[in-house]
């Protein structure tokens, strides 16, 4: 892994192969990293053996990169300002996004502000399908300061930074900084990119609904939740299909069939 820093000096680990293949970069969800979301499920491998120059980037807070654990260093899209300082960094004019959970919500921030991204792979995508009200805003900021104590002291996040050798204070300090979106249904509109959306069929939120919300959006359903989507190994070939064929820039094509019945 390589190392550069970010727009605001944070310092970043990422992985880029280079070659010819078109760019796409792959975000890993929370508490994770990009070693366990993509190398450790075979994703990463599946999709660079289809000649795709797959770009890897531990977020902030996370794998081998940097761990402020101030809540600061969280706000304001820092992730996704931090996608497009890599891209900067490597000279990419245009790339696609593959994103899971987190990651997804990153990908989709992204593609909201600079407007360099080609296509977008969002996979564990939820969705906000509201702007906040003041009462709700009140109600989510009592439990963005739970689930913050929780990140640190709470069995479950203990738990998962313990499993994943995280940092607890840069995941608590992450989800005080960014625990809102900075989106609601209302802005996915706005994407004018090709976006295919994998969710399990068990989800809140399935995955063609979800992508109705975009203008060019595409679903694909696997069976079980979220959780499980990354190790399907059709996950790759179907990320690969869309992010390869011409009908993905057709906002009048078919929806992918779904996966997993």
């Amino acid at each position: 892994m390589e190392i550069f820093r970010s727009f605001d000096g944070v310092e970043l680990s990422y992985h880029d192969p280079g070659g010819r293949g078109e760019p796409l970069m792959l975000l890993h969800g929370f508490t994770t990293s990009s070693r366990i979301d993509w190398v450790a499920t075979g994703v990463y491998s599946a999709l660079s053996r289809k000649g795709r120059r797959v770009i890897k980037l531990d977020a902030r807070g996370h794998g081998e990169s940097a761990k402020p654990h101030n809540a600061q260093s969280y706000c304001d899209r820092a992730m996704a300002r931090d996608v497009n300082a890599l891209a900067e960094h490597l000279g990419l004019s245009s790339y696609d996004i593959m994103g899971y959970s987190m990651g997804a919500k990153v990908a989709v921030e992204t593609a909201l502000v600079f407007g360099n991204i080609r296509k977008l792979v969002l996979v564990g995508f939820a969705v906000y399908e509201s702007g906040w009200q003041y009462g709700e805003a009140e109600r989510f900021s009592r439990m963005k300061n739970m689930l913050s104590r929780r990140a640190g002291k709470g069995d479950s996040y203990r738990h998962s930074a313990d499993r994943y050798r995280g940092d607890r204070k840069a995941f608590a300090a992450r989800l005080e900084g960014a625990l809102l979106p900075e989106f609601t249904s209302r802005d996915l509109v706005r994407i004018d990119v090709p976006v295919l959306v994998v969710n399990g069929r068990d989800d809140e939120v399935g995955a063609h609904r979800a992508a109705s919300y975009f203008r060019r959006g595409r679903g694909a359903a696997f069976d079980g939740e979220s959780g499980s989507l990354l190790v399907n190994a059709d996950l790759p070939e179907i990320a690969h299909a869309f992010l390869d064929s011409i009908e993905a820039a057709s906002p009048e094509g078919p929806l992918l069939p779904a996966s997993g019945s």
